[in-house]
């Protein structure tokens, strides 16, 4: 364990001894992938916010990921910071769960890890008793382990006994973990100005729900929220934006808005693609958008597309049977009848049973 303590003091979390080392389960995989370290003691140093410098944090729970070395090796990418520690259903632990199972999808099925200038890569997160009810993410500087400033990325959870729901406390974690690490889209005037936020908890919260309903995950990685509850939520705030996008196909004029209903075409277009496409092709076209504008995310679709020779499409429940708006560019589609053409996508009607495969070469 000498790596490890090493790690996280020069990380500035490893005050006081160690309580518990608790490695989430990983089913399928040889290892775990995930460390929680929770000390029992109070920090010897305590913690203060950079935004909010008044408010004391005597406890932390740090999380770790495996970075895929060998030997193994886990490096820190969660400070959890509370202002209580509670025997059971503790919140700092909860969160760090949370986020570690959350990381997990960004690190190896987008691969998208946290950014290295910010900190080396960890995330600070601050469960507050005090603000408003909500939570916040902001990019900021703090004090590094020597004193000297050190650029930040931090998440607020505020107004902590607010969050009565399970589901409703990991989405909010979700929305602002995905302000912290996916891609910014943005110049939007309402809801928010930037969209990363709602992709996050869309794509998160569904993934979620998926590794739930596949008894890979349990409530006590989601808030305790149950996979009922998870799946209300999707059914309720994602499925009928990726169906829209997926009848609709990209619309140019209202992806280039401003209000609630040009966010939720890049919301509906961007979780349709994940759902549908490989996660190889949703990931690269998250990187050639190229801009913060949704009208780019279109273009950047096909272009992702066009990359492979070949690859299958995957059929969600909900659009079964469904006429569907791809991004095809030149390529050939084979197990579906092209019906339309708009640019470089095509509306399809696949063929029943019939797999559904994209070939550009």
């Amino acid at each position: 364990m000498l790596p490890l303590l090493a790690a996280l003091v020069l990380a500035g979390g490893g005050q006081g001894p160690i309580a518990r080392a608790l490695y989430l389960p990983n089913p399928g995989f040889e290892r775990s992938r995930l460390l929680l370290h929770i000390p029992t003691d109070r920090m010897e140093v305590p913690k203060f916010a950079p935004k909010h410098p008044e408010w004391q944090f005597d406890w932390i729970t740090s999380v770790l990921g495996d970075v895929e070395g060998e030997p193994v090796q886990y490096e820190l990418r969660f400070r959890v910071f509370a202002q209580e520690r509670r025997k059971a259903n503790d919140k700092g632990e909860s969160v760090g769960r949370l986020l570690g199972r959350l990381w997990e999808y960004n690190n190896y099925r987008l691969r998208f890890d946290h950014a290295p200038h910010f900190n080396n890569r960890v995330v600070d997160v601050y469960i507050c008793y005090g603000g408003e009810p909500g939570g916040e993410q902001l990019f900021d500087e703090d004090s590094g382990a020597d004193g000297r400033p050190v650029k930040v990325n931090t998440i607020y959870i505020y107004a902590l006994d607010s969050f009565t729901e399970p589901v409703e406390m990991a989405r909010e974690v979700c929305h602002e973990y995905g302000h912290a690490t996916l891609p910014p889209i943005g110049g939007f005037s309402e809801p928010e100005d930037w969209a990363n936020g709602f992709l996050g908890e869309k794509l998160y919260m569904r993934t979620l729900r998926d590794k739930m309903a596949a008894k890979l995950l349990e409530p006590v990685d989601a808030m305790g929220a149950t996979l009922e509850a998870i799946d209300a939520w999707v059914k309720r705030n994602v499925d009928p934006l990726v169906q829209s996008a997926a009848l609709k196909g990209p619309d140019a004029e209202l992806l280039a808005g401003k209000g609630p209903a040009a966010m939720d075409a890049y919301l509906g277009l961007a979780t349709y693609a994940e759902a549908v496409l490989p996660m190889a092709v949703f990931r690269r076209s998250l990187v050639l958008t190229g801009s913060t504008k949704a009208s780019d995310f279109p273009n950047a679709l096909v272009m992702a597309s066009e990359e492979p020779d070949t690859y299958e499409l995957t059929i969600p429940e909900i659009l079964k049977g469904k006429t569907l708006w791809i991004p095809l560019g030149k390529a050939k589609v084979t197990g579906a009848k092209v019906l339309q053409r708009k640019g470089d996508w095509a509306k399809l009607q696949p063929e029943a049973g019939a797999k559904l495969a994209v070939v550009n070469r």
